[in-house]
């Protein structure tokens, strides 16, 4: 076989092996995107949908507080409401420890203040309500029902945010894929190349 046709040779196959090498790494990035989506943007979505059903499970628990003709025990009231408060305390502590970018992060300091503000409304309306003015009860309940309007809305941004990014991983994922795709073609096609340079230079 003719030296130029040696080095033709080894030159293909060094892309074949390039090739190979590429579709590895890209695959990898395929299965990392995937436990991502699944870690930081399920995971965290789930617990959105949790932190929104004990937000609203406490402010279910206030009007029946308030609505109710004859009026519950307000330690027990307080001591329902410390409950939900504990566990939206545990699903934000385990929605920090996901992977979030700038933009939910900062989403979330906001969420964590308009919460504590809205809690500790919650917890004058729960104690104090009926002793209170009418005036100022009135206002409390003004103040506490836009403070709730608040920390909704956040929410539902935080959780625009979790499906925008994973929009964009799986973007990225299925750009990833179609890579491996033409890495594959391309190493197909370079062996069948190479198998008909050697056919072709033995006969």
């Amino acid at each position: 076989m003719p030296v130029r046709s040696v080095l033709l040779v080894i030159s293909l196959l060094g892309l074949i092996l390039t090739s190979i090498f590429l579709s590895r790494r890209s695959t990898h990035k395929i299965q990392e995107e995937s436990v991502s989506i699944y870690k930081d943007r399920l995971v965290p979505t789930a617990i959105l949908v949790n932190l929104m059903s004990t937000i609203y499970g406490k402010r279910m628990l206030l009007e029946t507080r308030l609505l109710a003709i004859e009026k519950p025990d307000s330690g027990l009231v307080g001591s329902n409401l410390d409950q939900f408060n504990r566990r939206a305390d545990s699903l934000l502590t385990e929605f920090g420890r996901t992977r979030l970018t700038t933009k939910e992060a900062d989403h979330l300091q906001l969420f964590k203040r308009q919460l504590n503000r809205y809690d500790r409304l919650e917890a004058e309306v729960a104690t104090k309500f009926t002793s209170l003015p009418k005036a100022r009860q009135v206002e409390l309940t003004r103040t506490a029902s836009t403070a709730f309007s608040q920390i909704i809305q956040t929410l539902n941004e935080l959780s625009s945010l979790q499906l925008t990014v994973g929009e964009e991983l799986l973007e990225r994922s299925r750009g990833q894929t179609n890579d491996v795709y033409i890495l594959t073609a391309l190493q197909i096609g370079l062996v069948l190349f190479v198998g008909l340079s050697l056919y072709w230079h033995r006969f």
